[in-house]
């Protein structure tokens, strides 16, 4: 059976409804499976309930990142790799490969939108000198818009964007121009595009509980600080309502990474990973979200930091990273970290947990295995093999609009 997420929906429909905020996103289904995605070009499904592998899929190379529709129906993984160019999209329920997609050069993080109409998908390499965005209806898995951006440059060192996350009434898509230093933000209903600078490359862009407003992440330079930069999105010109730099006190190298808010939205944790050959950021800054005040920070165990993955019952934030195989794990209603765990052999990259935040599925890039953490014991009880070699990637078994914030 599908477990269907109706936690605090009533006084969360009130308040959007009371905020003018369009609440037309479907309703949120857990998937029976977890989803182990592969960089190698694998997908496994994984019951839960035995902690078995059911079923393999070859996807495609670079297929690290996906998304799930809201329904829990269908999953689309993108080809980051170089070289690559398809979407793979599959029937989770039946479950069966639907279609392999032409979408552009390397495309990186499909995105469902919160009414699953859409899936948009940005792109690591240009097409045609230009930065592509896709959308594909999800109705027939079919390209319904393509964009195209102009960059100033069209031979780009490095990855030319990297996340996207959709407004809740599914009605704008954000996504990041990197050869420029731009938020992106296209309307899906006139296909209208906005450019918006920024000081450094833009990483993570979050959009607030209630809809009101956007936090983008970017990562700083030797000219600027990592930062926290606040979008007014109930005015059409999106003004700067507020800009947060971290505090970096005692870290050695300095790269922002992602951010989130925590489940009762209260706070927003931000991360210094450090660059990604020198991966040795240790700083989580926690803001408050409403008068955009530091209010603390950590120094983690976890180095590399890049991700802060709430539970669903907003009790945990569990710190995964891309230098060390640490974890750590911060207890949100008093901002410390209560344990570190050692897990594995390579850098923790993701967890999913069961909707009941009993259990957590953490992937360990090299060893290529899910370790299954106890959430109240707080420790390790069982190794599942899935590719068993280098590369493991996400883990999904629900929608997210970023991808470590869970529904609410």
């Amino acid at each position: 059976m599908k477990r269907r997420f109706f936690s605090h929906k009533v006084a969360l429909l009130s308040i959007l409804s009371a905020l003018n905020v369009s609440t037309s996103a479907t309703e949120v289904v857990w998937s029976k499976h977890l989803i182990h995605l592969h960089n190698a070009g694998f997908a496994y499904l994984v019951d839960p309930q035995t902690d078995q592998v059911t079923a393999t899929f070859e996807t495609v190379k670079g297929g690290g990142l996906g998304t799930t529709t809201p329904n829990a129906q269908k999953l689309y993984i993108g080809g980051a790799a170089e070289n690559q160019n398809e979407v793979v999209i599959l029937d989770i329920e039946k479950p069966q490969l639907i279609k392999k997609l032409k979408t552009g050069n390397r495309p990186k993080h499909p995105l469902a939108s919160p009414d699953g109409k859409w899936v948009g998908i940005n792109h690591w390499g240009l097409d045609n000198g230009k930065l592509r965005v896709t959308f594909i209806d999800t109705s027939n898995d079919s390209i319904a818009k393509n964009i195209d951006l102009e960059v100033s440059n069209p031979t780009p060192k490095g990855v030319t964007s990297m996340h996207n996350a959709w407004s809740l009434d599914s009605k704008l898509f954000f996504t990041l121009d990197r050869v420029d230093n731009e938020l992106v933000v296209i309307n899906v209903e006139t296909w209208q595009v906005k450019n918006i600078k920024v000081d450094s490359e833009p990483h993570y862009a979050v959009p607030s509980p209630d809809g009101k407003e956007l936090w983008l992440i970017v990562e700083g330079n030797a000219e600027s600080k990592p930062s926290i930069v606040v979008y007014d999105l109930t005015t059409p010109n999106f003004p700067v309502l507020a800009k947060m730099e971290m505090p970096l006190i005692g870290e050695e190298v300095v790269e922002a990474h992602h951010g989130n808010f925590t489940q009762d939205g209260k706070h927003f944790f931000a991360l210094n990973r450090g660059p990604s050959k020198d991966a040795r950021g240790r700083e989580v800054a926690i803001f408050n979200s409403k008068n955009k005040q530091l209010v603390h920070r950590l120094t983690s165990a976890s180095n590399g930091i890049g991700h802060t993955y709430n539970s669903p019952d907003g009790k945990y934030a569990v710190v995964t990273n891309y230098g060390n195989n640490v974890i750590s794990i911060i207890e949100v209603a008093t901002q410390h970290i209560v344990k570190d765990l050692k897990i594995g052999n390579g850098r923790m990259g993701h967890i999913a947990f069961t909707p009941d935040s009993k259990y957590g599925y953490i992937s360990n890039e090299k060893d290529g295995v899910l370790y299954k953490l106890d959430m109240e014991k707080l420790t390790v009880i069982k190794t599942i093999v899935t590719s068993g070699q280098n590369g493991a990637g996400q883990i999904l078994n629900v929608w997210t609009n970023v991808f470590e914030e869970l529904p609410r």
